[in-house]
C-alpha cells in the first residue's frame, strides 16, 4: 500500500463523500465521477443501507486505504473509504479509482460502494 495520499487526491475524495452525503448522484453522473454506476445505483447502495449518511469527520480521512498503482503511466490506484451513517463509521465502503488525466488533473470515479 501506498504511505500518503496527494493532499489533491484527499480533496477530491472528499467532494465525492460531500455529494454522496448530499444525494447528489445527478452532479456525481454530470462530473463523470460515477464510473460503471448509474445514478439508480448510486441512491441505491447510498439510500438501502439503514440510517442516514453524514458527511464523516476530518479525521475520518486518516483511514483511507490506498492501494499500490496499477498504471503508471496514469498514477491509478484503487481507494476502499467507509462511509458514515448516523455519526458514525458504517461498514459500507465507498471504493474508487483515481488516477491522473491526459493533461496531469486528477480524476476520481466511483468503481462501487458495499459493505465489506
Amino acid at each position: 500500500m501506498i504511505e500518503v495520499m496527494d493532499k489533491k487526491e484527499i480533496q477530491l475524495l472528499r467532494a465525492l463523500v460531500e455529494r454522496l452525503s448530499k444525494n447528489e448522484a445527478d452532479e456525481i453522473v454530470r462530473c463523470g465521477q460515477n464510473g460503471a454506476l448509474s445514478k439508480d445505483e448510486i441512491e441505491g447502495a447510498i439510500n438501502d443501507y439503514p440510517g442516514v449518511i453524514v458527511p464523516p469527520p476530518d479525521e475520518a480521512y486518516d483511514n483511507i486505504v490506498e492501494y499500490d498503482i496499477y498504471d503508471i503511466s496514469s498514477g491509478a490506484r484503487k481507494v476502499e473509504f467507509d462511509l458514515w451513517y448516523d455519526g458514525e463509521e458504517s461498514d459500507l465502503t465507498l471504493l474508487v479509482d483515481i488516477s491522473r488525466s491526459c493533461n496531469g488533473d486528477y480524476v476520481i470515479r466511483i468503481d462501487d460502494i458495499h459493505v465489506l
